[in-house]
This record gives structure tokens, sequence and C-alpha cells, in this order.
């Protein structure tokens, strides 16, 4: 009887120690081969909102096609300059829907109109009516020239200036929901500091709406042939976080991911 239990002992014994040898050769070694990879965005540590992200603050780690969350950025590069829209916490993947390029019109801004402002740019409302506002044909992202014309100068106080919206705040909410804008008593311009100074000097002191402004709509292919000289002048490389493609995982938002 003790050589039955000397017996097992010892085969317990042996198999022991073959689990902790296969238990450590899967730390150290891939028994599983063939398997997809993608390159994702790990936080390295808790990210507010409104911050604007740089590339210390986070870590590239590949993990199992299976394991990438829809609508993971994949690329690094793509999301140098831009800003939070929401918490990120240490460990998580990055979601193209929690960032937003700064100074960009995407359709990602959730409202906020901070965040479509460039670097040194300003929002900045005027009062405008049919007749010095165009008839109502002036649209958003269009190029405006603006006039007094209580001044005897044939030039225009401001040229080329950017339009960020038209109307006020619910007219705009509106549209997203498919109401079309057909009039307005009001634009929101992006304007430069210097800028604003020279457009204040010819407000009505009441707020009141008459022809001291005058406003001209500027060619498109005038007015934005301007505003791209200046983006690439300014922007140094192009972002991408549009999504192109699901690779079968949802939207991946940059280039295809690196396979191993």
């Amino acid at each position: 009887m003790k050589k039955i239990y000397l017996i097992a002992a010892v085969i317990a014994l042996a198999a022991g120690v073959a689990t902790y040898f296969f238990a450590n050769e899967l730390k150290t070694s891939k028994i599983v081969t063939g398997v997809d990879e993608a390159t994702v965005l790990i936080a390295v540590d808790d990210i507010d909102e409104d911050t604007v992200l740089t590339k210390e603050m986070f870590q590239e780690v590949k993990l199992p096609v299976t394991a990438v969350s829809f609508g993971t950025v994949c690329n690094i590069s793509d999301i140098i300059g831009c800003m939070t829209t929401d918490r990120i916490l240490a460990g998580e993947q990055l979601m193209a829907r929690k960032i937003v390029p700064v100074g960009e019109e995407t359709g990602q801004s959730g409202g906020r109109l901070s965040y479509e402002l460039a670097n040194g740019m300003y929002a900045y409302t005027i009062s405008v009516g049919i007749e010095n506002g165009v008839s109502y044909f002036i649209k958003e992202n269009d190029m405006v020239n603006i006039y007094d014309e209580n001044s005897p100068s044939a030039e225009p106080i401001l040229k080329n200036v950017p339009v960020l919206k038209v109307s006020d705040y619910a007219s705009n909410k509106q549209q997203d929901s498919g109401a079309e804008i057909i009039s307005y008593s009001v634009l929101t311009l992006a304007l430069t500091k210097e800028q604003i100074p020279k457009l204040m000097q010819v407000e009505n002191p009441d707020g009141s709406v008459d022809n001291t402004y005058r406003i001209v709509l500027v060619s498109h292919i005038e007015g934005h042939s301007l505003a791209d000289d200046i983006a690439k002048a300014s922007v140094p490389e192009e972002r991408n976080l549009v999504p192109q493609t699901n690779y079968g995982m949802g939207e991946i938002t940059t280039s295809p991911p690196v396979t191993e």
C-alpha cells in the first residue's frame, strides 16, 4: 500500500512540474500563430476633456484584430494637436469620437464652436438684414468682404472674412435635423485679434440694423483659394480621422492596421 501512495505522489509531483513548465512556456512564447494583429493607441494616463493631445500621452500597442474596438484610431500622427471632447481613461483605446481636429469643420465638434476656431481666430457676430446681407444667399464657409458705407474709402474694411455660422444657435440646431436656414439676422465671422477693433469702430452703439455694414459675397474660387493657401502654410501635415473601411472590425479610422 505504501508503494501505491509513493507512486501516486511521484506522479502528482511530475504532473505539477509539467504544468509549471507549460504555463511558463505560455508566458514566454506564442503558442498560437497566424493571428492578425492591429496597432492601436492606448492612453498612458487619464486625459481630461478639452486637452490638446501630444505623442507622449499614448503608447502604440499591438492587439489581436478581434480585440480592437470599433472606431479606434491607429496612427499616432493623426491625433497630434487634436483636442479631446470627452475624458479618456488610462489604458483605454483611443476612439475617434472622443477627439476633434482643432480649427476644422468636421461635424465632430458636438456643438462647440470653439473647436472649429483655428489658433489665433475669434468668433464675432454682426447684425445684418436683407439688403446688406446679400439677400440671405450667404452660407456657412463662404468668404465675404465688409464695407463701411459711411466711409469715403472704396476699399473694404475687412477682406476675405470666413463665415462660421449663419443665423443663431437655435436655427443652426434645426438645420442639423434637416431644416434649411432661408433667412437670418446675424452672421458669425472668424476674425483675427487685429480685425475685431476695425469692425467695432463702425458698429451702431444701440446695435440696430441699418446699412452701415455692407456685406459683399466673395467668389468661392477666389475666397477659398486664399483660405487653402493659408491652411497649407499653417498646417504641417494632413490628418485623417475620417472612417475609410472596417477591416472586419467596424470603423477603423485611419490607414489599414499593421498585420503581423
